[in-house]
C-alpha cells in the first residue's frame, strides 16, 4: 500500500481532527505528490444529500476544500443499531476489504494518506476493527494525541500506547494538546524528559486557547433549542461562548463588559437583566453578543425593544439551569463555516508542531519492511515505559 500515517488519541476529543487539519495544510505545500484523508470507523453521523456520511470526514472535507469522495474518506460510520446488528448478523461483512480499498484509492499516484483514528485506540472492538487493528491492516505508523499534564499524559500513554504494540504497529511519536500556557515550560522539559529517555520524539506542544473551544452562536442555538426572535447579519460568525445570567443585574453587566460578544443566557423571570442590557446598550456599551431568554419567550416591548437597540435575541422553552448544564457538559467542535477557528487551528498547529520531523521519521520508518514481525519489540517497549 500507499505511505501513510495514522493520528491516533488517548481517547474522544483528543484533538485528532485539530491536528489533521494542521498537517494536512502543512503537507500539501510539502509533498508534491499531495495528500488525502481518511476515517475509516466514525462514530457521529452527518446528512449530506440525503445520505448519513462520516461527520469528522464531511468536516474536514468541507474546511480544506478537498473534494474527496465520502466512500473513500469515509468507508464507514457506525449509526444506532449498527453494533448490534454487526453482533447478530455480522454485516457489514467486509469490513477490512471496504477500508484497504479506500485507503488504496486515497493513496493512488503517490498520494500520502492522512487517516483519523475514533476515540481511544481499543474504539471499534465491536466490529473486530479497533484503532490499533486498523492501523496494522493499512501498515501505517501512528502518532498519539495526548492531553497536556505530566502523570496523566504519562499513564495514558502508557495505556494506548499498549495496543499498538501489541499489534506490532509502530508509535512514531505524540503531540501534547491543550497544555494550559502557564504551565508550557514545564511540562515540555519534564515530558520532553521522559519520552526522550524512551526514545519516542515529541512532534509537538500546543497550548491551549480558548477562542478555539468556545461554541459559535448556532452551535449553542441548536444545543438548548433556541429560536430566533430578533437577528442581525453574520451574528454567528463573530459570537462565540456563553455566559450564563445568575446574580444580580448590575453583577451581570460586569460580567458582560469583562466578556463582550459572547452570548448570555438569561432567564425569562429576570425582565431586570433584560432592561438592564437594554439601557446599558443605548449608553454605548458593547453588551452581549446575542442573549438566549431561557424557560418562555419576552414580551412585546421587552422585544421591541431588543430590535430597536440590535442585539441579537432568541429564546428556548428550555429553563435556564437545564440549558446551562447542557452547555457546560457538551464539547462542541468547529464548523465549516467558522473560517477564522479553522485558520487559527491551522496557525496553532504550523506554529507549535514540527511537521518537517515528522515526514522525516515518517520517510524512515516506511523505508523498513512493515511486514516484517520484530519478535520481542512489545516486551522491549513495556521495560522502557515502566523504566525503574
Amino acid at each position: 500500500m500507499g505511505k501513510g500515517l495514522y493520528i491516533a488519541g488517548a481517547g474522544k476529543d483528543a484533538g485528532k481532527t485539530t491536528l489533521c487539519l494542521g498537517l494536512l495544510e502543512e503537507f500539501r505545500k510539502t509533498l508534491s505528490e499531495g495528500v488525502s484523508f481518511t476515517k475509516p470507523l466514525g462514530q457521529k453521523t452527518t446528512l449530506v444529500e440525503g445520505k448519513q456520511v462520516g461527520q469528522d470526514s464531511w468536516f474536514v472535507n468541507m474546511a480544506l476544500h478537498m473534494g474527496l469522495s465520502f466512500e473513500n474518506s469515509a468507508p464507514f460510520a457506525a449509526s444506532p443499531g449498527s453494533a448490534a446488528r454487526y453482533i447478530r448478523l455480522g454485516e457489514p461483512s467486509d469490513l477490512p476489504g471496504r477500508i484497504r480499498r479506500a485507503y488504496r484509492a486515497l493513496g493512488k499516484k503517490g498520494r500520502m494518506v492522512l487517516v483519523e483514528g475514533t476515540g481511544h485506540p481499543g474504539v471499534g472492538c465491536v466490529f473486530d476493527m479497533s484503532n490499533a487493528k486498523v492501523a496494522k491492516i493499512l501498515g501505517t505508523p501512528v502518532i498519539l494525541v495526548l492531553d497536556g499534564g505530566i502523570g496523566s499524559t504519562i499513564d495514558r500513554f502508557s495505556l494506548c500506547s499498549s495496543m499498538f504494540y501489541h499489534y506490532d504497529v509502530p508509535i512514531l511519536g505524540v503531540v501534547i494538546n491543550r497544555i494550559i500556557p502557564a504551565k508550557m515550560e514545564s511540562v515540555k522539559a519534564l515530558l520532553g524528559k521522559w519520552f526522550g529517555e524512551r526514545n519516542i520524539p515529541v512532534f509537538g506542544y500546543i497550548p491551549y486557547e480558548d477562542s478555539i473551544a468556545r461554541p459559535s452562536l448556532g452551535l449553542i442555538q441548536r444545543a438548548v433549542g433556541a429560536e430566533q426572535i430578533v437577528t442581525l447579519a453574520d451574528t454567528d460568525a463573530v459570537v462565540a461562548g456563553h455566559l450564563t445570567a445568575f446574580g444580580s443585574a448590575e453583577e451581570v453587566l460586569r460580567m458582560v463588559r469583562k466578556h463582550p460578544g459572547r452570548s448570555l443566557l438569561v432567564d425569562h423571570s429576570r425582565p431586570d437583566i433584560l432592561d438592564a442590557l437594554v439601557v446599558s446598550r443605548i449608553s454605548g456599551e458593547k453588551g452581549p453578543g446575542a442573549v438566549i431568554v431561557c424557560g418562555g419567550e419576552p414580551d412585546f416591548r421587552r422585544t421591541e425593544a431588543f430590535r430597536a437597540t440590535e442585539i441579537p435575541l432568541y429564546a428556548t422553552g428550555q429553563d435556564l439551569e437545564k440549558s446551562a448544564g447542557r452547555l457546560s457538559q457538551k464539547i462542541f467542535k468547529v464548523e465549516p463555516h467558522e473560517e477564522e477557528k479553522i485558520r487559527r487551528i491551522v496557525e496553532l498547529i504550523t506554529s507549535h508542531v514540527d511537521t518537517a520531523s515528522i515526514l522525516s521519521c515518517l520517510s524512515g520508518e516506511q523505508s523498513e519492511d512493515t511486514g516484517k514481525k520484530k519478535p520481542g519489540r512489545f516486551k522491549r517497549f513495556l521495560r522502557k515505559i515502566f523504566k525503574g
